[in-house]
């Protein structure tokens, strides 16, 4: 994957909720994950990871996703 000039080669945090069913919802920041956990019902868990963002938007992260609530 190439990464793109300024800013699109700087690492960002992305943010993810896994529902009990397995389902996954993207948030661009902890607070609107955090937020929107409870709504998505018991069992539900939060989880992050630094990022890359590279040219049309696509992000790849060395280290992957971890649980962090």
């Amino acid at each position: 994957m190439s990464i793109g000039p300024g800013l699109a080669g700087m690492p960002v945090d992305e943010w993810k909720i896994r529902t009990e069913k397995g389902k996954e919802y993207a948030f661009d920041t902890e607070q609107e994950a955090r937020e929107a956990l409870p709504e998505y019902g018991p069992g539900s868990t939060l989880w992050k990871r630094k990022a890359y963002r590279g040219i049309a938007g696509i992000s790849m992260s060395p280290r992957g996703w971890i649980r962090v609530d």
